[in-house]
């Protein structure tokens, strides 16, 4: 009999450390989801870049199945610093801001404050002289949204005066505005090309003051931070917004520091600061409007591209701050900005239900291939 004990207890502790290695594997040794290896992947693929490039500082959230699945910083706040980046560092994001000029815009046309095809003198009789009047009156307001204006994009002459590369530093003012509407002289025939135009969307945000009644910082914020929840997107940064400022460098020298611009009249089209959280709150907000859309054919100020036209390729599409390429079965909308040292890059898909944001703090053509392939990599990926 006691041999009989012997044997079973030896039995169940051979089953049993037998089990405990089982577990003990199956602990250590997770089988890896697509999101991991894409994770990986994504990881490897930016710390080869910023090495690549010397790039000093960026930070990425990636949406998926409408989502935020991930913020990461990379590099930081300044060369030689210890703090890094992260999702709420700010950044200038440059062009970005065109959306956020047609989402006031969209607002603004569903309180009957603007027509698409007014003519932009009918917002701007109070400003404009005689002579600039008559060449001004056949361009509607749709055609300065979409850039096929005819207003060249150095027509508001601080655009004209400004280096790349160099943060501008002078500011915009509604005297120099209306001076230089004053003196504009169309490109070509409105209608008729597509050419992207910085100063247009500099004349769609005054329009949006004149008729509102309110500076264009009150119009962001009662339009779109306020609405989204957006804590840290705005055009004046406050003391603790100051200290979260990435520092910028050049992105023909990425050891030169420069600064963020002070762009006046024409942070509409150029100037306004933002961050990760911010842009993927926005995102997630923009898949699900779209959606619905789709599904329910409900209107949302966020859907940019309901009236869009060629940008001379048939493939690619701009509507108010945002471009549209339709992929087959599935659409990528997507924007970017570029300026000063700063960079960002804004994607998204509704029907994949995908986004990617990326900000850095020196720009360059490097951010716009990487965001483009990573964006792709997960919208294939996706199961959606």
């Amino acid at each position: 009999m006691k041999k009989i004990v012997i044997i079973i207890l030896g039995t169940l502790f051979f089953i049993g450390c037998k089990q405990n290695q089982k577990n003990a594997l199956k602990h250590t040794e997770p089988k890896q989801s697509r999101s991991d290896y894409s994770y990986n992947w994504i990881n490897a693929k930016i710390d080869s870049t910023l090495t690549e490039n010397n790039i000093p500082a960026l930070s990425i959230a990636l949406i998926e199945d409408g989502k935020v699945t991930l913020f990461e910083g990379y590099g930081t706040m300044e060369r030689n610093s210890i703090t890094r980046v992260d999702k709420n560092s700010i950044y200038q994001i440059a062009s970005q801001s065109k959306m956020f000029t047609g989402i006031i815009v969209n607002n603004l046309i569903k309180e009957g404050k603007l027509k698409l095809d007014d003519p932009i003198t009918t917002y701007l009789s109070d400003v404009l002289n005689e002579q600039s009047t008559k060449r001004l009156n056949v361009v509607k307001l749709r055609s300065l949204l979409q850039h096929t204006a005819g207003i060249p994009n150095d027509a508001c002459s601080n655009y004209k005066r400004r280096i790349d590369g160099d943060a501008w530093l002078e500011g915009y003012s509604e005297k120099e505005l209306i001076k230089d509407l004053n003196e504009m002289e169309l490109e070509y025939v409105p209608d008729t090309q597509w050419k992207y135009s910085n100063s247009g969307y500099a004349i769609v945000g005054y329009i949006c003051e004149k008729v509102s009644g309110m500076d264009y910082d009150a119009l962001l914020t009662n339009y779109v931070t306020n609405v989204y929840d957006l804590d840290n997107t705005c055009i004046t940064l406050n003391s603790h917004q100051k200290s979260l400022l990435v520092t910028p460098y050049r992105k023909d020298d990425r050891e030169i520091k420069t600064q963020a611009s002070l762009m006046g009249k024409a942070t509409p089209a150029s100037a306004i600061y933002s961050n990760a959280t911010d842009l993927s709150k926005l995102i997630v907000e923009q898949i699900k409007a779209y959606r619905m859309n789709k599904e329910k054919g409900t209107y949302s100020p966020l859907i940019l591209t309901k009236q869009a036209v060629e940008m001379g390729r048939n493939d690619l599409y701009y509507g108010f701050g945002l471009i549209m390429k339709n992929e087959g079965n599935w659409t990528n909308y997507n924007h970017g900005g570029d300026a000063d040292g700063f960079g960002c890059e804004y994607y998204f898909s509704p029907e994949k239900k995908i986004g990617v944001v990326f900000l850095t703090s020196s720009g360059g053509r490097w951010i716009g291939r990487i965001a483009n392939q990573i964006f792709y990599t997960l919208c294939d990926e996706s199961k959606n």
